[in-house]
């Protein structure tokens, strides 16, 4: 079911609807969290979330998109199914899992440059992604929000989700060592996002900013090593 996070530390603040502060960080929601969704869109989010087919999902949310055309909640589900609906058996494409676009920082080597062009301005013109900003009343926290969540959802999958980046013994992943091993290349994405010149001032910012706090929450706060690693980098984040 779609979630709303907290724009300074990225914990589902669903149940807090209505609150002005998170009641994890005490950082200010302000008008990021909306008015409660109507029980008939609950209900149907709910349906949405039970379905294992991505297909199924799509269907689903693309009626609730004409009958919900305000739904902010709705939107967002559509948003972050991305093209998953398209995935194929038959061949193995990441590009379908929306967090992917966050590979351009990670491996770029392995894209060609008009495919990291056309990543970016996914990251942040997507259609999907302009009509969550339209249905919300904070543009710049929804940003900051979808950003962060995106982060979360890359790190959980293609850094802590793979073998390249954590280290296993006999097939074992050492999450207690996950905050060290995933240092590195959390800070080289880090300091592509800050070298990407074709993004605004305000968007390496903020998309920094969210990858960061993505990164702390995931790895329970523990960032001395990519601070550290960072700091060799000279990243900074502003």
């Amino acid at each position: 079911m779609s979630e709303i996070l907290c724009p300074h530390c990225a914990r589902n603040v669903a149940q807090a609807t209505g609150a002005a502060f998170c009641p994890f960080c005490g950082g200010a929601l302000g008008t990021a969290v909306k008015n409660p969704e109507s029980d008939d869109v609950r209900a149907l989010l709910a349906k949405v979330d039970a379905l294992d087919s991505p297909v199924k999902k799509h269907e689903l949310l693309m009626a609730a998109l004409e009958q919900y055309p305000e739904s902010l909640a709705v939107a967002e589900e559509v948003l972050f199914l991305g093209r998953l609906y398209e995935r194929s058996a038959r061949r193995l494409d990441f590009s379908v899992i929306k967090s992917y676009l966050l590979m351009i920082y990670l491996e770029p080597e392995t894209f060609m440059p008009e495919t990291i062009a056309q990543m970016r301005t996914e990251l942040f013109s997507h259609p999907d992604l302009q009509r969550c900003l339209r249905l919300s009343d904070d543009q710049d926290a929804y940003l900051s929000h979808y950003l962060t969540k995106l982060s979360a959802q890359f790190i959980e999958l293609f850094l802590r989700g793979s073998s390249k980046y954590m280290r296993r013994f006999f097939g074992i992943g050492m999450d207690s060592r996950a905050p060290r091993y995933l240092a590195t290349p959390a800070s080289r994405m880090l300091a592509a996002m800050q070298a990407d010149t074709l993004l605004t001032p305000e968007q390496r910012a903020l998309l920094m900013h969210a990858f960061y706090k993505a990164f702390s929450t995931q790895l329970s706060g523990e960032t001395q090593w990519l601070s550290k690693e960072m700091q060799e980098r000279g990243v900074v984040l502003r």
